[in-house]
């Protein structure tokens, strides 16, 4: 047993925010990194991503707020509210949206630039990043646990985190459970792109950011359809993202280029305001994709049979997008992970169970609260009246029990407790041996509850 964190081998599949992520906590704890990446480098694709108080405070720790200041350069969204329509363009509410450097611990901007700080940070604490190196399949026996690349390359290590995402061969290979290509009946349209000089002069940009002035953004809720947009960076860049009902096959690839006409089709549908087709028909023709929400039935242990090996992040718990937490969730697995292997001092099955029980309840319910949040703002025909009836229904996953949690902090005061537990052979299922989740979402509207009364009673005002 490895007695030294310095000496611990860990072994890290996926160079994504969750992989990358805890290879910068593992190695700051002096822990031998390798993350084995399948692509050539940082992907480069995407448009914006959130990171409230419960995961920017992770960053921020990193060489004294240092490369929290650089993931804030990149230019981010620092709205303070997000002004929330239904598909009539009536206002419904203002939320709160608080990220930026005015609000500590917080980061919404381009996942592509934020992305590269992390690599390169990793990078410099001594990480070994190995691109171009793609794993086929796991190594998982009572003396060995690795993978198997591309190659035909054997690699071993004390632990083995996948952290493949949802599409995960991880699921598979290491877990056992067979793959299926679930489409949860949506799919979203994203963009991001920069907007030009004459963009800039567009009476409808200047407008929205009170003459270049003002980031801006706004949502839209409609029957089986919900969109944000974002004017961010000073005014220069524009993102939108528009989900949509998608019962396609969903193939060999779940994210493809869209057209135009494609989102107007569904714009029209769904009876949209004019400043949707507007937006649309300024977004460059290159910079739309369609991207298939899958869905991930929870599973009952992220561990393999060994305990040696774990599978992480969306691999573990892939949250649809109205969770609004599931880069959060992977921050918390990554830094959990991190301080179980240093205090377990080389015992990786204790430090695993112990990450499972610490991370368990917590997860599954935010994961969970994907799917009924979407139904909370699919189902209903949305009016003032009927939030004022409901006024925490469109709140997503802006909790203080999710956004104020300490995850750190926690699991520093949690692992003794858990690891006798662990030792002792507690029994229990996973929930009962596990942390509480930290709190509910019965601040939101129940469903049921709520689609009973928009069946009692007409709630769409007239045009």
């Amino acid at each position: 047993m490895t007695k030294d964190s310095s000496q611990l081998k860990v072994l890290i599949v996926g160079g994504g925010y969750c992989g990358l992520t805890t290879a910068v906590e593992c190695r700051l704890r002096g822990m031998q990194v390798t993350v084995l990446e399948a692509h050539k480098d940082i992907s480069k694709v995407g448009d914006t991503i959130d990171f409230a108080t419960n995961a920017g405070r992770v960053f921020n720790k990193w060489k004294n707020g240092e490369i929290g200041k650089k993931l804030w350069a990149t230019g981010g969204v620092t709205c303070h509210t997000i002004d929330m329509f239904n598909a009539q363009d009536v206002l419904l509410c203002s939320l709160p949206y608080e990220r930026g450097i005015h609000v500590p611990d917080t980061f919404s901007a381009r996942r592509g630039p934020m992305a590269q700080i992390i690599w390169d940070y990793a990078e410099e604490l001594g990480v070994k990043v190995r691109c171009l190196t793609r794993v086929v399949d796991y190594v998982d026996t009572e003396t060995e646990h690795g993978v198997i690349t591309e190659s035909g390359e054997k690699i071993l290590a004390d632990v083995v985190l996948a952290s493949d995402g949802s599409r995960s061969k991880a699921r598979e290979k290491l877990m056992g459970l067979k793959e299926r290509k679930v489409n949860s009946g949506y799919a979203i349209f994203r963009s991001l792109f920069e907007l030009t000089d004459e963009d800039r002069r567009n009476p409808m940009i200047l407008e929205k950011t009170k003459n270049l002035t003002e980031n801006w953004t706004a949502g839209w809720v409609g029957k089986d359809v919900h969109g944000y947009m974002f004017i961010f960076d000073n005014a220069r860049y524009c993102s939108w993202l528009f989900t949509h009902l998608d019962d396609a096959d969903i193939g060999e690839s779940w994210q493809l280029p869209a057209k135009k006409s494609d989102v107007h089709f569904y714009l029209d549908q769904a009876k949209f305001p004019q400043v949707w087709t507007d937006f649309v028909n300024l977004t460059p023709d290159d910079k739309i994709s369609d991207y298939k929400l899958v869905w991930r039935d929870p599973i009952k242990t992220w561990l393999s049979s060994t305990k040696h090996c774990a599978i992480i992040g969306d691999a573990a718990h892939c949250h649809l997008p109205t969770s609004s937490q599931g880069a959060c969730q992977a921050v918390e697995d990554a830094a959990v992970m991190a301080i179980c292997l240093d205090k377990a001092k080389g015992d990786v099955p204790l430090a695993l169970q112990v990450f499972e029980r610490i991370r368990f309840n917590r997860s599954h319910v935010i994961h969970q609260s994907s799917i009924s949040t979407r139904d909370v703002y699919h189902k209903h025909e949305w009016t003032p009246e009927l939030l004022e009836e409901y006024p925490e229904s469109l709140s997503m996953a802006g909790f203080e029990w999710i956004t104020d949690y300490d995850v750190q902090k926690e699991a520093e005061k949690h692992f003794d407790h858990l690891a006798q537990d662990v030792r002792n052979g507690r029994k229990g299922t996973i929930e009962e041996l596990s942390l509480p989740a930290g709190g509910t979402f019965e601040a939101q509207v129940k469903v049921e509850e709520l689609r009973v009364g928009v069946n009692s009673q007409q709630t769409v005002p007239p045009v």
